[in-house]
């Protein structure tokens, strides 16, 4: 099985490219952030053509987040649905979207499509709602799953763990996505039982990256940040076969800030 990850910045702006990318590369599940479209205003038909299932949650602003799977739900999760205070986290439905699918390997496999709010500048009331939501995140997976559950999550974390994660941590250094407290966070997260999958299999590897800003030929320069994860409990590491970051879409017209990451499960 081949999923990805992609936060597409824009779903009516890359609707062609989320198109082309599927027929190219054949995902069997691809997840989406940033759709900025309303839950009825996804462009669904157009994959559905390509033989995917739909799954879509967003609202009026820069939200919003998808799965398109070749394989149909059995059952989704939206939010924090079932938390006492997840009226405290309004925007999570459009920033956490769930599906639990099966196969013959496989009774059970939860998938999430994940969207950590940016946080703005840090120390500013948006930058401590960013690190609530990840310490909320692991409040959620606490209540619903186990470290021995069968789960994937994928997504814009907008967090990079490790200075290898960045072009040049000391220019980055205590910025956003960069601070130690968000870093704190993130392995927080980790600790309930998630693995990075990328460094599972290249754990020194350093330049890999899957955001560049649009400005100063960084993506030409290879000067970014990797901030889209996916992460996978323990009885999917001996499944993994491989996981890279698929920089074709970056170079073409008008693309993303984001690329898609990719990981080939055997089952």
């Amino acid at each position: 099985m081949l999923i990805g990850t992609w936060n597409v910045n824009s779903i009516n702006m890359r609707k062609d490219h989320v198109s082309k990318f599927l027929q190219e590369f054949s995902v069997d599940v691809l997840a989406l952030q940033e759709t900025k479209v309303k839950t009825e205003n996804f462009p669904g038909l157009l994959f559905k053509k390509l033989g995917y299932e739909i799954y879509h949650h967003g609202g009026k602003g820069r939200n919003g987040i998808a799965l398109l799977s070749k394989i149909k739900a059995e059952d989704t999760k939206i939010g924090f649905e079932g938390l006492k205070d997840a009226d405290f986290f309004p925007d999570a439905k459009e920033r956490i979207l769930g599906i639990k699918i099966s196969n013959e390997v496989l009774k059970e496999l939860w998938i999430f499509s994940v969207y950590i709010p940016n946080g703005g500048s840090v120390n500013s009331d948006y930058y401590f709602y960013k690190l609530q939501f990840l310490w909320k995140f692991r409040d959620f997976l606490e209540l619903y799953f186990s470290k021995d559950t069968p789960l994937i999550i994928m997504g814009d974390f907008n967090v990079a763990p490790e200075d290898m994660d960045v072009y040049d941590p000391e220019i980055l250094k205590e910025t956003i996505c960069c601070t130690e407290r968000e870093k704190n966070a993130f392995k927080a997260l980790l600790e309930f039982g998630l693995f990075d999958a990328l460094r599972l299999k290249y754990p020194d590897k350093q330049g890999i990256f899957t955001w560049w800003d649009y400005q100063f030929f960084a993506f030409q320069k290879n000067q970014g940040m990797r901030l889209d994860h996916i992460l996978i409990t323990h009885p999917l590491i001996d499944k993994l076969e491989d996981i890279w970051v698929e920089k074709t879409p970056r170079g073409w017209k008008k693309p993303s800030d984001h690329t898609p990451l990719l990981a080939k499960f055997n089952f």
